[in-house]
């Protein structure tokens, strides 16, 4: 009993960071109906950044390439789609390419070694369970994100436009307001989230150019636990993504525990209301 309460607290604490990247999963499926998969992409570009510069100038610079190369894709879904002739597909495809040439660059700039920072040699001990305290800077600083962004989609005018772009982007650009100005603001906000989740990941888990495609798999994974409608309960499908991960590697043989995480997301899909709809588009 001792060891599974231990494996529910660190799959929990584990899974913040999938949460943090399932907001703008989920954000941008229900604003503009499209998925971007850079995300992982953006998230260890910023973790390679922080990891070779480091410091508050490190922090900056990871989430401000973050940003950067999500505002590349946001431009360029801009120049492809328009509100009311959207092609998903090429708005996937556009974020997948971007993807690629993302891993290429961190592969050839910072190298195939795996990126990993351990600034705490003490352990918090709950109940004979040892914690690092860099679990629980991870979890005040997504705590303190996602309320922030709580408040801007359901206290400003910003918010507002973006949920009436997300309902009748049509209707909404016939009453004023700048749609594809909010789709663009969706695509940028993603890179900002995933460049703080990069850097996280950098001081827990740690990462390598090979792991943008597992971190959007998983962003992904969190984002359809509870349905793709609800951004912020994307946060409750990381933490399930995460003690998934955890129960299966303290119970399961290695190749099984790698597969598991993933067997469960399969089964989310086949039982959820994601099945219900197209592949390449469609809102919940």
């Amino acid at each position: 009993m001792f060891e599974l309460a231990e494996y529910l607290l660190r799959g929990a604490l584990l899974g913040v960071t999938y949460g943090l990247l399932a907001f703008p999963v989920s954000l941008l499926f229900v604003t503009t109906g499209s998925v971007d998969v850079a995300l992982g992409a953006y998230a260890v570009l910023a973790a390679a950044i922080m990891y070779t510069v480091g410091g508050p100038a490190g922090v900056i610079l990871a989430i401000g390439a973050a940003v950067l190369a999500s505002t590349v894709v946001g431009l360029i879904s801009m120049r492809l789609n328009r509100p009311g002739a959207v092609d998903h597909v090429i708005a996937v495809l556009g974020t997948f390419g971007l993807a690629t040439f993302l891993e290429s660059f961190i592969l050839t700039i910072f190298g195939t070694s795996p990126m990993i920072r351990q600034p705490f040699t003490t352990f918090w001990d709950f109940g004979n369970i040892r914690i690092s305290p860099q679990m629980g800077i991870n979890l005040a600083v997504c705590l303190v994100i996602l309320s922030i962004l709580f408040i801007v989609l359901q206290r400003t005018p910003f918010g507002r436009a973006m949920r009436a772009s997300a309902v009748n982007p049509v209707g909404a650009a016939l009453n004023g307001i700048p749609v594809k100005l909010i789709w663009f603001s969706t695509y940028v906000l993603g890179g900002l989230l995933a460049g703080a989740a990069g850097v996280l990941i950098l001081f827990s888990t740690g990462a390598d150019y090979s792991t943008a495609f597992t971190l959007t798999i998983w962003g992904f994974g969190s984002a359809i636990i509870f349905g793709m409608h609800s951004p912020l309960r994307g946060f409750a499908g990381g933490l399930i993504i995460g003690i998934v991960q955890a129960l299966s590697s303290g119970y399961l043989p290695g190749g099984w525990a790698t597969a598991a995480p993933l067997i469960f997301i399969f089964v989310i899909l086949s039982m959820g209301r994601m099945n219900q709809i197209a592949a390449t588009g469609g809102r919940v």
